[in-house]
């Protein structure tokens, strides 16, 4: 699913994601870097917050060593593949 940003820098929430992590007009999320990535957060209270950066701390880069699309790896472990996903 994709999104574009504004000329302001604003993106909008899919509704999907809104209701599957019940985040509501006037919530705040927080944005963290992790491995090339941006995460959004739904920011409950401090305790969430550090927990979710020590969590992006410790699995950055776990999946570097995958190519392709995600979506297509996953097609292929549900019909029996023998890819290796984990490495060694």
């Amino acid at each position: 699913m994709t999104v574009k940003v504004s000329g302001r820098g604003q993106i909008c929430l899919p509704a999907v994601f809104r209701k599957r992590f019940k985040i509501a007009a006037g919530d705040v999320l927080e944005v963290l870097e992790s491995g090339g990535s941006l995460v959004l957060c739904p920011l409950r209270g401090k305790k969430d917050r550090k927990e979710t950066a020590a969590l992006l701390e410790r699995t950055a880069g776990t999946w570097k060593h995958i190519t392709g699309d995600g979506a297509e790896i996953i097609r292929e472990l549900r019909q029996g593949s023998t890819r290796d996903v984990w490495g060694d």
